[in-house]
Formats: C-alpha cells, sequence, structure tokens
C-alpha cells in the first residue's frame, strides 16, 4: 500500500459513507466537494487541522470496504536517529487510542483504519478528529526532539 493507500472503492461504497463525510466537513465550515483529491474519483478528501495535513479514503481491501484517515507528520531523513526515533514511536504507540504511528517510505504517519460496516457518524466524528488532534500534537514535538523536517507534499 502507498503512502495515501488509495485503491479505490466501489462507487456503491461511496454512496454509503459520504453523506456522512459531506456531514463531517460541512461541520468544519467546509464543502467536501472542494476538499477531494484530484484524481481519487470521489474516493478521497483532505483537510487541514493547524499544521496538519489530514486525507480521509474510502477504499477496498480484502475484508470489505474500508475508511482510512492518515496524516503525514514528519519526513524521515539522514541526519535522524531513525533507532531513537522508531523506539520512540513504539512508545508513544503504547498510549494512543483509535490511531497508531506507522512508517512508509521516508514519512511517519499517524493512522487510523476500520472497516465500513456499521460506521455511524459520530465514530467517523471521531476518527477524524483523533488522527487530526495526535498529528497536529506529534509533528512540532517530533520536529523538535528529532531535529526532522515537517512533512510536504
Amino acid at each position: 500500500m502507498s503512502l495515501f493507500g488509495a485503491q479505490h472503492a466501489h462507487k456503491g461504497t461511496i454512496s454509503e459513507v459520504g453523506q456522512m463525510i459531506t456531514r463531517y466537513f460541512r461541520g468544519r465550515g467546509l464543502d467536501a466537494k472542494n476538499q477531494e483529491i484530484a484524481g481519487s474519483d470521489g474516493c478521497g478528501w483532505w483537510l487541514v487541522e493547524g499544521s496538519a495535513r489530514i486525507y480521509v479514503f474510502v477504499q477496498d481491501s480484502a475484508g470489505g470496504p474500508v475508511i482510512r484517515i492518515t496524516s503525514p507528520i514528519i519526513a524521515i531523513t539522514e541526519n535522524i536517529n531513525a533507532v531513537a526515533l522508531y523506539r520512540h514511536l513504539l512508545d508513544i504507540n503504547a498510549s494512543l487510542t483509535s490511531c497508531a504511528l506507522a512508517t512508509s517510505d521516508n514519512a511517519v504517519l499517524v493512522v487510523s483504519q476500520r472497516q465500513i460496516a456499521q460506521l455511524d457518524q459520530e465514530e467517523l466524528d471521531s476518527m477524524v478528529w483523533n488522527v487530526a488532534y495526535v498529528a497536529d500534537l506529534l509533528d512540532d514535538k517530533l520536529v523538535k526532539e528529532f531535529g526532522a523536517r515537517r512533512y510536504s507534499s
């Protein structure tokens, strides 16, 4: 799976969660259509929370369609002590709820993913808020602690 991991979901899947995503963005004062990721065919959206950029995807997986919320927060560069960074990320993971830290290529991500079956508005809102909160909090801390640079696409 790539950094943003969008294996396009079937349009029927999008219609099942599209209304919830639209309501979430509307509640934030945003238009979901304006927040669609170009080329995602209605399967991906983005928003900004503080210094973090958050991506929301609906995609197919072997176990059925999933919603994946992700935020790349820092770039892993050669000047970083990778062992110390990875150890620190694992320590942070032990205290996170409903999301996790991961790496993809040379980026550290905050991720949350679940199958869309029985997903309700409150859970969707909570998933996006949680990833956004953790990403916005950790990007600054990791930049300061490890001399990292904030991820930029």
